[in-house]
């Protein structure tokens, strides 16, 4: 037995002193209350009874990457029942997968029975020493047992033995299973295409390829550079390492991507057939502006400023066409033109490769466009909240959800779809005020009703959204219109509107469709449509038509990610008059200075504007001079960049008179000059240097000379190119005097670009790209076993080519049951006893006699009140009745208080009675 709290015993000295000082009472309540005082204190300590023999916490780590075989799961299940056979009594079952993450599929568990494996994980890595990580996290640490790793050995995370050392330490061993793809005959795998870091602009140059072949074989090698065929034409390759020689010259700045794939007959890991590098092609700083029109006034200003412009029309954008660029320009852009992955890795641009950012507004910018909600939000000057001054009437709508078994599948982030789509429904609920109404239905094959149309001033159940379920089956597009129309025909509000989410690729059964919507469209009902997928889908173009014929806007939702901002954007059109389309007029603001050139004098008209809020901190060089006084033109420093809005539509229906201003050149000038000010390069910088050698990134800073020492510790950031994912931080360390460094290992392949953080400043090193996941480089089946065999021997753990003696080899973990409820429990009895023996058993009741006369004491009179504690006196009818009295003085009657009965023992010994 143990206690958790033993100084608590150290009170039974004091407590029991004041008991036998002022508790003590003759007969049995008192050994009754001694034994609550024990109890009490016994209680307070925490007593726990250790058992011996609690059983052991297994948990299986099962490698789920890539590289693995493909009945890989089917093994590892197999396993796992195995092991819920063998469970003694205390024993208990658990299971993580991994990839680049490492997932619980289920926590330990002494009963039931493994069900699958249901959590998705990213196969192009295998970080076994997260998943490690996770198996000791999962074991508490009052338990002990064994770790079981299912896995070909090919880890491409940190060093996992580090992680077995930590389990050791709580006297976990690893064991292993290994489950690895035969040993082929032939693999030809391209090591490395190794090109120079920087070139210039029409600058030849010479790099290489590296190209593994585990045998003698005549092969194609194909190199294109940015989709462009360089080179193609057979190869005889030699066992071992292959150098093939190339050479080019480039007559355009940016970022040269280049792709060698290599072709064998009998080649048995097609995987590593790619290889990939970047590189980058000086040039000066240029502009992208992302426009619908190219030669519009917008482009013409910046042009006829001398800058080096690169003009497109929207596209998703990605860090890889970012290289070189000092400044992004979006002029009047939907967000949904970028993409999700898109406004991340723009997002990541400015705060932190230090890029520039300019947004000018129209209908299709800031939160009209799309942006509320978006990753690029917070990098904007101006807060898209929705207030009250920007309502248009009150509205109805009504929300239809698709809620069948695809909406049930992990995005990323690891929730469900329907899950992130309730998101976005509660964020679009959250956008209207107590005069608008609203209903929320769910459908497959028929309607779920989440509420009916009810008024928002009454409160919405949006807890109930959240909890959104996936049943079976596609969603059927007529039911849920007919359910639509049912519900929004019941509100008389002026505008009333149906929003359909459903499946691009899974919507079906429209029956009756269009006569619905002809019905609502009579009865001025608009209906929009968000789909998730892309209009290539199976049923996308249902959609655009139910959209069409409804009168409302169509969204396709490639990643689900997007839906919340989707869902905000389609209930701000709807609800909120985020673009003021009336002719204002301007005013300078205090920082108009920034910019420069700007003059407060000769302010023309807006047309429009998109009504926005200035946030703290930020700066405002021209405001409207409606009621609103909104700001027109705000920028501030973003991390280690410039973001730059100006709310104005500088050339379409609401330009005014700015499209003929004879300062728009100059504004838009000084706004984009502004935002690249954040990337500059002073003279004499220091510079970073990036390589890849197989997964691992190594990023070296070396600092200029005479330059002082970093006040703080620079970092290396790690970006990824498509945006898929978040930014990593690593703390970069010395090397010498001048020169720091920082590695990373790649956890899958694509672009990666590293920038070096140095106080304020974002130094960009040259991006690298990793062709396939790092698992798949040459290897055989027995390094991945020497890794198993490595990381089980740190802790004393074995190859387990039978499960027959796991939980048997498992250290029993120490049971500890806690007796403090069982005390507590006892002592109430125990109290209930001292109570009961107390007043019916330790002493007898009142005799109704009289008390003896007191000497020297005076009658009371007869009229006189008597106290309640006095008793009623009775005549003594018995010879000796006093003598009686003096000899055996009367006991209390038991009903009479402990107290008063003290106080007349007192009274009688002062009287010598």
């Amino acid at each position: 037995m143990s206690f958790s709290l033993p100084q608590a015993l150290v009170l039974l000295v004091p407590l029991g002193l004041f008991l036998w000082k002022r508790g003590a009472r003759p007969g049995p309540p008192m050994p009754l209350r001694w034994g609550l005082l024990v109890l009490a204190v016994a209680a307070l300590a925490g007593p726990e009874l250790l058992l011996r023999d609690a059983g052991s916490d297994v948990v299986v780590v099962v490698d789920r990457s890539r590289s693995m075989p493909l009945d890989a799961d089917r093994v590892a299940l197999e396993l796992v029942k195995l092991l819920e056979a063998q469970r003694r009594p205390g024993d208990r079952l658990g299971v993580i997968t991994f990839g680049r993450e490492a997932r619980v599929e289920q926590p330990p568990s002494a009963a039931g029975s493994f069900g699958g494996f249901s959590r998705p994980v990213d196969v192009d890595a295998s970080d076994l020493s997260a998943a490690l990580d996770a198996a000791a996290a999962l074991i508490p640490a009052e338990r002990t047992g064994r770790v079981l790793v299912v896995s070909d050995g090919r880890s491409t995370g940190a060093d996992a033995r580090g992680a077995a050392r930590r389990l050791a330490a709580r006297g976990i061993a690893v064991d292993f299973r290994q489950v690895a793809r035969e040993e082929v005959p032939l693999d030809l795998a391209v090591v490395s295409v190794d090109v120079p870091s920087a070139v210039a602009v029409r600058e030849p140059f010479q790099f290489s390829a590296v190209v593994f072949a585990s045998g003698a074989v005549t092969g194609t090698v194909k190199l294109e550079r940015s989709g462009q065929l360089l080179v193609k034409g057979p190869y005889d390759f030699r066992p071992g390492n292959n150098v093939l020689p190339f050479r080019d010259l480039i007559e355009k700045e940016g970022l040269a991507s280049y792709r060698l794939t290599v072709e064998a007959p009998g080649d048995g890991v097609v995987e590593n057939d790619e290889g990939r590098a970047v590189l980058r092609v000086e040039g000066p700083p240029r502009v992208l502006v992302l426009t619908r029109q190219p030669k519009g006034a917008l482009a013409q200003a910046l042009e006829a400023a001398g800058m080096r412009l690169e003009v497109r029309e929207p596209f998703p954008v990605s860090l890889d066409a970012l290289d070189g660029v000092a400044s992004v320009v979006l002029e009047n852009v939907d967000a949904n033109a970028l993409g999700e992955p898109g406004l991340n890795a723009l997002a990541s641009y400015v705060e932190q490769a230090g890029g520039g950012l300019v947004m000018t507004g129209g209908r299709d910018s800031f939160g009209q466009g799309g942006y509320r909600r978006s990753p690029l939000e917070p990098v904007l000057p101006v807060s898209l909240e929705l207030r009250e001054e920007q309502r248009r009437t009150a509205i109805a709508m009504s929300v239809l959800m698709d809620c069948s078994c695809s909406m049930g599948v992990n995005v990323p982030d690891g929730r469900t779809k329907m899950e992130v789509a309730a998101e976005g429904v509660v964020g679009a609920l959250t956008l209207l005020n107590d005069n608008d109404e609203a209903s929320v239905h769910m459908v497959d094959t028929e309607s779920h009703e989440i509420f009916p149309l009810s008024p928002v001033s009454e409160g919405l159940p949006l807890g109930k959204v959240a909890r959104g379920f996936s049943g079976g089956g596609g969603i059927y597009v007529g039911e849920a219109l007919r359910t639509g129309k049912k519900e929004i025909l019941q509100s008389e509000k002026v505008t009333r509107h149906v929003l359909l989410f459903s499946d691009a690729a899974d919507s079906e059964a429209p029956d009756d469709y269009k006569a619905t919507i002809s019905a609502l469209r009579r009865a001025n009902v608009t209906v929009s449509v968000i789909g998730l997928g892309t209009p290539k889908d199976s049923d996308a173009k249902l959609l655009q038509e139910v959209a069409a014929l409804g009168g409302g806007r169509m969204y396709f939702a490639q990643d689900a990610m997007s839906l919340p901002r989707i869902f905000s954007q389609e209930t701000i059109t709807v609800a909120r008059s985020a673009f003021v389309d009336v002719p204002t007029s301007l005013e300078a603001a205090p920082d108009l200075p920034l910019l420069g050139k700007l003059s407060p004098q000769g302010l023309p008209q807006a047309g429009g504007y998109n009504l926005t809020y200035l946030k703290p901190g930020a700066n405002v060089a021209l405001r409207t001079l409606d009621e609103n006084a909104a700001p027109l033109l705000a920028m501030w420093p973003r991390g280690s960049g410039r973001s730059v809005a100006f709310m104005g539509e500088v050339d379409g229906e609401f330009s005014g008179e700015l499209r003929q201003w004879s300062g728009l050149r100059a504004a838009v000038e000084s706004m984009v000059r502004w935002s690249m000010a954040g990337g500059g390069k002073p003279e004499g910088e220091a510079v970073a240097r990036a390589e890849r050698q197989g997964n691992l990134l190594r990023v070296t800073l070396d600092l200029a000379p005479g330059e002082p020492m970093p006040t703080a510790l620079p970092s290396l950031v790690v970006l990824p190119g498509d945006g898929s994912s978040a930014p990593v931080e690593v703390p970069m360390r010395w090397e010498d005097e001048d020169r720091l460094s920082a590695e990373y290992p790649l956890p899958g392949r694509g672009t990666w670009h590293p920038v070096v953080k140095l106080g304020a400043r974002a130094l960009r090193a040259p991006p690298v790209a990793l062709p396939y996941a790092p698992e798949f480089e040459p290897g055989s089946p027995k390094e991945g076993l020497a890794v198993l065999r490595a990381v089980a021997a740190v802790g004393g753990g074995v190859e387990r080519l039978s499960m027959a003696e796991l939980f048997k080899d498992a250290p029993v973990s120490e049971g500890r049951v806690a007796l403090a409820p069982w005390l507590v429990g006892f002592a109430v009895l125990v109290l209930l006893a001292e109570v009961v023996v107390r007043r019916f058993f330790s002493t007898p009741r009142l005799r109704k006699l009289a008390p003896a006369k007191v000497p020297g004491l005076a009658e009371a009179p007869a009229g006189a009140a008597r106290s309640p504690e006095q008793p009623r006196e009775a005549p003594s009818t018995q010879p000796g009745a006093d003598e009686g009295a003096k000899a055996a003085p009367e006991k209390p009657d038991g009903n009479v208080d402990s107290a008063l009965e003290a106080a007349r023992a007192r009274s009688r010994k002062r009287l010598g009675r």
